[in-house]
């Protein structure tokens, strides 16, 4: 995003009436999970009333706002060259503005007053982030526009002016939307991150181990998940990270962020029709690590930041504007730990680089199907023509990558997904990961080492510990590859015998017990063995697997074996 002052005179500029033709979007008043949603919302009709479009009546103000969870509300009004025309706005709320148009680019300005007092004229810049990436779904299902601006917050002010620099330019059906919001209680409870500590403030945050930080939560920052329009994306995993600057003032508190992020939020996904938030990830100038796009936090979720390269990259952005001065050291200092945290995620430096495909679009600087080699963490201008994240924010993008690759041992490795979930449930029984997240494949699935064992999760089996005598019997035979397949439960005490255990897998069971060690089951001789009463059966625990001997299929057990031939089956000799 970009976001430049202009201190020009009334004089200097034909100015442009906003007039009260105003369209408003119903939208839904339930604030949501913060989870992945399984059924997208409605999208809200943000057209301007016809006849009011046509023939503009000045003589009225716009109507109320369409209100939304926690009061937010946007309101969307037709403009046509005139006088420069007032919005009125409320100034402990915060407010996005933004314009979208056909034709030529009226080159929009505003100022904003507070305490009676007028800002300096400023440029409503032209959008440069591009959104979806073009022939994606989410794409085709987002509101056509010719044109638009950035999405800039107003704070602190009670009135609102927008004007054009060029009453000459041909431009056609021009809207003008703002989405207000109050600060909240909620707002005003989020506080910095703490030190690492994970005994430390956890409220209102939750904490992320891996991250070894608060994360604000979608639920936290007051998103209405009835805005969601859609499913966004997912791939297998991340390739690398792009940074940006969102726009707007620099100035804000730490109460106005999250509402900022709300603002955005509605925009994105009522103005411009995107399934969601753009990013992945927001940071205040306080430090604050904010979740963006829903699912983010353990997922490779497709976002909308950087158009043409949106798959397989995870888009962090700093509220404010950063071309003449950077970040915070605070806020530098988590979008590093942000990096480091996904690299570790999905295994890539932060010093390294990247291959992507370009998916193309108006603001890329590569055709589609491109194949583009990148910093793994890249600003947004490497891939689009604009600014961002700002020049002094881009010259940081050395230290932070060099930052971001000493953090990762600090951080330990990440866990993600269903084994990451099953991790956070089972930790004590886990222990801590001792390496990355890995696919497999025939059969299809994921594992990941843990101090105390494996956790296999496959799309059928879901997440189970594999560990002990049993992991050493299951790598006997060839892990998920062999005989048994995937686990599907996690290590169970027989009821009548309890020094000893159990696993299920896909294709039969392991025991284990002191004296017999890890044996596997499976076939015919597994189910005679249940119906003979499993441990507590004549034969007790098997003490071999299964192995050929005078021509049958035999295994032995503490108390007799077990043959089979196809003519006669199986066959019980205990005693």
């Amino acid at each position: 995003m970009r976001t430049s002052a202009l201190s020009l005179t009334v004089s200097a500029v034909t100015a442009l009436v906003l007039t009260a033709s105003v369209g408003t979007s119903a939208l839904a008043a339930e604030l949501g999970s913060p989870d992945d949603p399984t059924t997208p919302a409605s999208p809200s009709d943000s057209a301007p009333d016809p006849a009011a479009t046509s023939a503009p009546d000045t003589s009225t103000g716009p109507s109320a706002p369409a209100q939304q969870a926690g009061g937010t509300a946007l309101k969307t009004q037709s403009a046509q060259p005139g006088d420069v025309t007032s919005i009125d706005l409320e100034s402990d709320e915060v407010t996005i503005l933004g314009a979208r148009w056909s034709g030529e680019d009226p080159q929009l300005e505003f100022r904003s007053q507070q305490s009676g007092a007028w800002s300096d004229w400023q440029e409503l810049g032209v959008e440069d982030e591009g959104g979806p990436d073009e022939d994606s779904a989410e794409a085709k299902q987002a509101t056509a526009s010719p044109a638009e601006t950035e999405a800039v917050p107003v704070l602190d002010s009670t009135k609102l002016e927008v004007r054009s620099t060029d009453g000459s330019a041909a431009t056609k059906d021009l809207k003008i939307t703002t989405v207000s919001t109050p600060v909240t209680a909620a707002d005003k409870a989020i506080t910095p991150p703490p030190a690492p500590d994970p005994a430390d403030g956890l409220s209102p945050q939750i904490y992320d181990q891996e991250l070894k930080a608060n994360i604000v939560t979608r639920k936290e920052w007051g998103a209405d998940e009835s805005l969601v329009r859609c499913r966004s994306d997912q791939t297998s995993s991340a390739k690398g990270v792009f940074l940006h600057h969102t726009a707007g003032s620099n100035s804000y508190t730490q109460a106005q962020a999250p509402g900022i992020i709300r603002g955005y939020l509605t925009y994105h996904t009522q103005s411009r029709g995107w399934c969601d938030i753009g990013y992945n990830f927001l940071v205040d100038r306080f430090g604050t690590i904010y979740e963006g796009r829903a699912g983010s936090i353990d997922k490779a979720i497709t976002g909308a930041h950087a158009s043409g390269f949106n798959s397989y990259t995870i888009g962090v952005a700093v509220l404010g504007t950063y071309n003449s001065s950077a970040p915070s050291s605070a806020a530098q200092r988590a979008v590093e730990r942000v990096v480091a945290w996904k690299a570790n995620m999905f295994a890539f430096s932060p010093t390294g680089s990247m291959t992507l495909t370009s998916g193309g679009g108006g603001t890329s600087k590569y055709p589609e199907g491109r194949k583009v080699t990148l910093k793994t963490v890249s600003g947004h201008r490497d891939t689009s023509y604009t600014d961002c994240p700002g020049t002094a924010f881009y010259n940081r993008l050395g230290a932070i990558r060099t930052a971001a690759g000493q953090l990762q041992s600090w951080l330990g490795y990440v866990t993600k997904g269903a084994i990451g979930a099953y991790y956070r449930e089972h930790r004590a029984q886990t222990g801590e990961p001792t390496g990355v997240e890995r696919p497999l494949t025939n059969p299809d699935g994921a594992y990941q080492h843990f101090a105390k064992g494996t956790v296999y999760w496959s799309q059928a089996t879901g997440a189970h510990l594999n560990k002990g005598g049993i992991r050493t019997a299951y790598g006997a035979l060839r892990y998920e590859k062999g005989l048994l397949g995937f686990p599907t439960s996690d290590e169970v005490t027989f009821k009548y015998r309890t020094s000893a255990v159990y696993q299920n897998f896909v294709n039969g069971m392991i025991t284990y017990s002191s004296t017999t060690k890890g044996q596997p089951l499976s076939g015919g001789f597994l189910t005679k063995w249940k119906a003979l009463g499993w441990e507590r059966s004549s034969l007790g625990l098997p003490t071999t697997g299964e192995f050929s001997s005078g021509g049958k299929t035999r295994q032995n057990f503490e108390k007799g074996y077990m043959t089979f031939t196809s003519s006669e089956g199986v066959r019980v000799f205990a005693g």
